[in-house]
């Protein structure tokens, strides 16, 4: 007897609450989408956002406000390596790559992973700027 593997598909509703334009109902993000919309949540969360789970998220927000160094964008790439590895189980990490404009407290993070139902990897690039 032959064994029949199921495909596992992730879906999860666009966090903007817009509606179909046919059929009016809430639009649904699913596979690769609806985990890079999963981790940019997860990621953008600081800690003691939400309630009674104060260690949610990564806190990289708050890493802006230091001098941009070596050590900083270590800082940043563990923050987010153990983000996703304590949060986000639907994912493999392949890499982390940063850019941005240091002098104006702007950094471009570009995350490459691969969605455990799929063989492909997605990038999913986050751009951080300090406001005041």
């Amino acid at each position: 007897m032959a064994t029949v593997l199921k495909e596992i598909i992730y879906k999860d509703f666009d966090i903007r609450f817009t509606a179909h334009p046919v059929t009016g109902k809430l639009i649904i993000k699913k596979n690769s989408d609806s985990v890079k919309q999963a981790l940019k949540n997860l990621i953008l969360t600081s800690f003691y956002e939400r309630p009674y789970a104060p260690l949610f998220g990564s806190d990289i927000r708050s890493m802006l406000f230091e001098n941009y160094t070596a050590v900083t964008e270590s800082n940043i790439r563990y923050a987010i390596e153990t983000c996703i590895e304590n949060f986000e189980p639907r994912v493999q990490l392949l890499d982390i790559r940063f850019g941005g404009d240091p002098d104006r407290n702007m950094l471009t993070i570009s995350i490459i992973f691969r969605p455990l139902n799929s063989r492909a990897s997605v990038t999913l690039g986050i751009d951080l700027e300090r406001v005041r």
